[in-house]
Order: C-alpha cells, then sequence, then structure tokens
C-alpha cells in the first residue's frame, strides 16, 4: 500500500517513514491518528531515540537534536585536552577464551563491559566526552568551552583515576585462567580539528590534525600502567609530579588538585506530548542520527535489553594509513567547512569503495602519523569471500585516494603535497560486538588479528597494501601477488 505525498502530508513527511501502510493511509485519509496510536507510536520512537544516542558521542546527539539536520557534513575546531588509552593484556586473554567458543565470547563481553563501564564513571565524573572506542583503546575530549581553565586537571586527573581503578583487574579470573589488564595512557592538550564526514549512508566523526597525532604518540610511549602528557599539556597543570620520558614527554606520577563533578544526562525526550509535531519532529531527530550508526547494524544490537552481544567470528580486516591531512591544516590555515569538505574528498569515496564491497567502515582513528581507517569485511555481516572483497577494495582505494586528490587540488586551489595511504589486511578469528558500558557503547571488533591487520599497515611502504598469510591463501590465484620480505612484527611471527 503506497501513499501519495501529497500538500496536507508534506509537514509530516519525517513521521511517514516511520508509520506503518495502515497508519500511513489513516493519516492520509483523516489528517490525523488516534490518541492510543499516537502513544504507541511516540514510545517506538523515544525508545530508538535513546538506542541511537547510546553509539554516538553526546556532542553530536545534542546537535542534533536541538537542530536536526540529516546527513550534513560539518568541521570545527575544538579547544581542550584529549585523552587517548589502549589497553593492553586482552589480546592474550580474547586469543585463550576463543577457544571456548559461545561461552568464552559471553565471558569476554562481561569483561569488556565491566571494564568499560569502570573507566566510563571516571570520564563522566570529570565532564569528560567519549569520542569513540578503537577496539581495546577509547578516545575522550575535555572541552575547553565548558570546563574552562580545568579542562587540562580534568583530563590528566581522569588518566590517574583510570589507571587506578585498573587495579580491579589485576589477576582477573576467567575460564582460561587468571589474566590482567593494563592501561597505557596519553594526554595532549591544544586545538583538535574534528569533522563530520561521509554520506547519507553513513556519517563518521573524524578527530584528526597534528595535535591529534601527540596525543596518539604520548600513548605509545606509556609503558602499561603509566599515563604520559605532553609538554603542552605539563605547562598547564600548576601542582604535579613527574618524570621525563622522550623529548617533549613526560610520565604523570601525580597531581595535586583534582577536579570531579557528574556530567549531567543527556537531554533526551523520555516523555512529552504525543501530537503528530511532536512526533515529527521525534522521527526527524532520529533521522539525523541514524547516519552516524554503523552501516547496516543489525537492529540486535540496538536493544538495550538484550544483554551481552558478542561473538566469535572469522573477519577480515583492513586498516588504511592516510597521510597527511594534518599539513593542510597547518600550512593553509582551513576554514573548518573548507577543512572538512577537503578530509570528505577522500573519506567519502573510500566509504563508497567499502560499501561498493559490503564492508564498513568501523571507525576513523588517530595514529602516530597521518589517520588511520578501520574497515571491516565479516562482521555484522558475512560472505564467503570476504577476503577477495578486502583485497579489491583495497585496490579500488588507490584509485579513490588519486581521484580525491585531484579534487582537493581543485578545492585548495593551490599545489600541496597530495594525500598519500598504505594498507594492511589480514584474515583471523575475532571477538566482534557490542562494547562499552551501561550507557555507551560501540560496535567494534577486538583481537590478536586486528592488531596483526594494523602492523601490516604500519609495516607497509608508502602506496602498498601487505597481506597477512592467511589472507594471501584465502585468495591465492585471484590477484598477481608479490612475496614480500620477512617481516620483524611485534608480539607476530608473519
Amino acid at each position: 500500500m503506497e501513499v501519495a505525498m501529497t500538500g496536507s502530508l508534506i509537514k509530516w513527511r519525517d513521521l511517514m517513514n516511520y508509520l506503518d501502510p495502515h497508519q500511513a493511509a489513516e493519516l492520509a485519509a483523516t489528517g490525523t491518528l488516534p490518541a492510543s496510536v499516537r502513544a504507541h507510536i511516540g514510545q517506538s520512537l523515544r525508545t530508538q531515540l535513546i538506542a541511537y544516542a547510546a553509539y554516538i558521542p553526546a556532542q553530536i546527539v545534542q546537535r542534533q537534536l536541538i537542530n536536526p539536520q540529516p546527513g550534513r557534513t560539518t568541521g570545527a575546531f575544538w579547544k581542550g585536552s584529549l585523552l587517548f588509552a589502549d589497553l593492553s593484556g586482552f589480546t592474550a586473554l580474547s586469543e585463550r577464551l576463543s577457544v571456548l567458543g559461545r561461552q568464552g565470547a559471553e565471558e569476554v563481553s562481561a569483561v569488556v563491559s565491566r571494564l568499560f563501564d569502570t573507566l566510563l564513571y571516571e570520564v563522566r565524573t570529570r565532564n569528560g566526552a567519549l569520542l569513540k572506542f578503537g577496539g581495546d583503546a577509547l578516545t575522550v575530549f575535555f572541552d575547553a568551552t565548558t570546563l574552562g581553565d580545568q579542562h587540562t586537571i580534568a583530563a590528566c586527573a581522569t588518566a590517574l583515576a583510570m589507571q587506578a581503578r585498573m587495579e580491579e583487574f589485576t589477576n582477573l579470573k576467567t575460564r582460561a585462567g587468571p589474566f590482567t589488564l593494563r592501561l597505557r595512557v596519553g594526554v595532549h592538550s591544544g586545538q583538535v580539528f574534528a569533522a563530520e564526514v561521509g554520506d547519507q549512508s553513513h556519517i563518521e566523526l573524524v578527530v584528526t590534525g597534528s595535535e591529534v597525532n601527540r596525543v596518539a604518540l604520548a600513548q605509545e610511549i606509556a609503558a602499561p600502567g603509566e599515563v604520559v602528557i605532553t609538554e603542552q599539556t605539563l605547562r598547564l597543570l600548576d601542582s604535579y609530579q613527574v618524570e621525563a620520558r622522550s623529548k617533549g614527554f613526560y610520565r604523570l606520577l601525580s597531581l595535586a588538585a583534582t577536579t570531579s563533578s557528574i556530567s549531567a544526562p543527556l537531554p533526551l525526550p523520555l516523555a512529552g506530548p504525543n501530537d503528530l509535531a511532536t512526533l515529527n519532529r521525534l522521527a526527524c531527530q532520529l533521522a539525523a542520527l541514524q547516519p552516524y550508526l554503523v552501516h547496516r547494524l543489525p537492529r540486535r544490537f540496538l536493544d538495550p535489553a538484550a544483554g551481552e552481544l558478542g561473538e566469535f567470528r572469522p573477519v577480515t580486516v583492513l586498516f588504511a594509513n592516510v597521510y597527511a591531512f594534518s599539513i593542510y591544516l597547518n600550512t593553509l590555515q582551513l576554514e573548518p567547512e573548507r577543512a572538512a569538505a577537503v578530509f570528505n574528498a577522500y573519506y567519502q569515496r573510500a566509504q563508497a569503495v567499502v560499501h561498493r564491497y559490503d564492508g564498513i567502515v568501523n571507525k576513523v582513528d588517530m595514529y602516530t602519523h597521518g589517520d588511520k581507517l578501520m574497515v571491516l569485511f565479516g562482521a555484522p555481516t558475512a560472505h564467503e569471500d570476504d577476503p577477495t572483497r578486502a583485497v579489491r577494495c583495497a585496490l579500488e582505494l588507490r584509485e579513490a585516494l588519486s581521484e580525491a586528490n585531484q579534487e582537493i587540488a581543485k578545492l585548495l586551489g593551490t599545489a600541496v603535497p597530495p594525500l598519500t595511504q598504505k594498507i594492511g589486511i589480514n584474515t583471523g578469528t575475532v571477538f566482534a560486538g557490542r562494547v562499552g558500558g551501561a550507557t555507551r557503547y560501540e560496535y567494534t571488533v577486538m583481537g590478536p588479528a586486528v592488531n596483526l591487520a594494523a602492523r601490516l599497515m604500519a609495516a607497509a611502504p608508502t602506496d602498498a597494501i601487505y597481506l597477512s598469510s592467511s589472507t594471501q591463501t584465502a585468495v591465492e590465484g585471484q590477484f598477481v601477488l608479490e612475496p614480500g620480505t620477512s617481516l620483524q612484527l611485534k608480539g607476530f611471527n608473519e
């Protein structure tokens, strides 16, 4: 049953997308809906809104609730402190528990949920904003706009508090034996560039620039159990104890001044009237938030009552390192919207290629040099030929990069160094599922197979595509492959 969008229905066009055919026909015929039907629709829309918001950074949710604009890409410079924390010990935990099948997956889910709940509590108590989970890592921003000069203290205090809470995960008892999980944390203060890029099929929040590369480097310098801050962060602290590390980086030992105040909850419309205008606005808000979800995320992951949603499954993971958008930001002093358009010249093309092979861009994450795309084939949707799809995607990403560089040159109107790219691909069993705490989570993958793909990307020279032996075996005879040199990759024999 199709209902024509007549003049009287145009004002309810957002709501019409969430009505069943009979409800749409009734609204077209009578201009209204019964109170009981409107109440049911209102409850359904609000439930979906809460489920969507749990997967999306708070800044985006707040902005789209106030002024919903579906599919909009934008950019802004944020001043504040960035915290990047990486979990060590999880690789061994997931590898050992993977042999236990479903029971092992449930235990991994429980451990990860408890861990992130613990860490996110410390973030919330100091008004930090969780931007994203990067597998077994997380990125948090402390906004100078809302925290003022306290943003640096809040970030450093959170980092130390997170490390203190990790004592709860020492000698963790599991079915596979005891494990100890530890964090490596980096903190940097300055101005970062945040862009929302993509299209209506999926929009990704990207936090990028040389300031972001600094916090990634600080985290890399930190040993398990340590917090490493940059010199820029140190200058903004008053009373502290540190020890020097690499030039411009310091291990933070203690902090005299701390800050703590539970951040206000998101202004989600948990209740309210159910007139048509309100329902239409709720539908518009849903449409604005939906593109920020993982592309084609199965609906079971949107059910907050679904319990632990994780499994071990074969996945092909592709990492692409794109370098260096930060050069444009640093040398050309781009306006935010123009800078977002420049980044989107690459990202939108890359995403279209990934979607064409039915993969997903799981996230765009920080890296010590440039930016890092994490692409999945086989999760949440599997195909028999996922390794082949990943390799074909990688080859087309080369073409996409060339086209993007041409568009960027036109956008900037000046000669600039072209973006470069290198790729690593691995196939293996990973833990895939919903991770996070009670109020904020993401769909992602974790495990040694993910780490190996990242290591291959890091080892690859510019423009190269490095395949692991497992991926090579899976695609043998379909592509022209050159034998690679033996690589010494940390934690792997490849």
